[in-house]
């Protein structure tokens, strides 16, 4: 890439509008934007993300597991019942135009964006094989660019800022704008300047995301999840306050 550009990468979102506001207004100008998946599920501001992705216009969207099943309700029906009533949800604030440009989004695959040759992935890889977190063996980050020659690799999915390198490659997350699991309550996201690689962060005002939580009405069947929701989005701890979350933000990720 030229010593000028500048490149935004951002990822798994997950309807925070607030979370996708705050990255916006602190980096202001960018050349090209980068998407690696999860857009508007699950999470209370979907068509607030929805309007604020279509402005910013990310010159590649890669598809994520979220961003798959808004497209298809019968992948639903396995779900326990409180996230299947905020998925639909979910689905139910959205234009049938926003739907098909989220379907619409990229495979896994090698990208040329600018100057920059990346492999992009969202990071769901195969479920025999541990998640991509910082401590997952060498198989885990191998699995998302077989048979790829490309150094750099993009992915997300696992809402932990890190990067890690095997041989003469590089495995980048730049983290989750929406859902923190570390016990940090920011927007994480990276940046490509002056041909480097910076990973960044940004406080919000969270209390919109916790407004607009209150009121979707279908979760009120289901206190207890939305109790859970809120105390996680509060903490920082995404998905709850357990390991190995609470062992990464001891060790300070983000």
């Amino acid at each position: 890439m030229t010593k000028s550009e500048k490149i935004l990468v951002i990822s798994d979102i997950h309807g925070n509008a607030e979370a996708l506001r705050a990255v916006i207004n602190k980096e202001k100008y960018f050349d090209y934007v980068i998407f690696l998946g999860d857009s508007v599920a699950t999470g209370p501001q979907p068509a607030e993300t929805a309007e604020l992705l279509l402005a910013i216009d990310p010159d590649i969207s890669i598809m994520g597991n979220h961003d798959r099943e808004l497209g298809d309700r019968s992948r639903l029906s396995n779900w326990p019942p409180e996230w299947e009533t905020y998925m639909n949800w979910c689905i139910d604030q959205l234009e049938s135009s926003t739907i098909d440009l989220i379907s619409s989004y990229q495979p896994s695959g090698q990208y040329k964006l600018g100057g920059l040759n990346v492999f992009m992935h969202h990071g769901d890889i195969p479920k025999s094989l541990p998640v991509p977190l910082p401590d997952s063996p060498n198989e885990s980050f191998e699995s998302m660019d077989k048979g790829a020659e490309c150094p750099l690799i993009l992915f997300g999915h696992t809402h932990i800022q890190f990067l890690r390198a095997i041989g003469n490659k590089t495995y980048i997350n730049p983290g989750s704008v929406g859902q923190p699991r570390c016990g940090n309550r920011h927007a994480c996201y990276g940046i490509f300047e002056q041909g480097e690689y910076y990973a960044r962060q940004v406080s919000y005002d969270q209390r919109p995301w916790l407004m607009a939580l209150e009121k979707i009405e279908p979760l009120n069947e289901y206190p207890d999840f939305k109790d859970w929701l809120r105390i996680g989005f509060l903490s920082g701890y995404g998905i709850g306050k357990r390991d190995p979350w609470t062992r990464f933000g001891l060790e300070g990720y983000y």
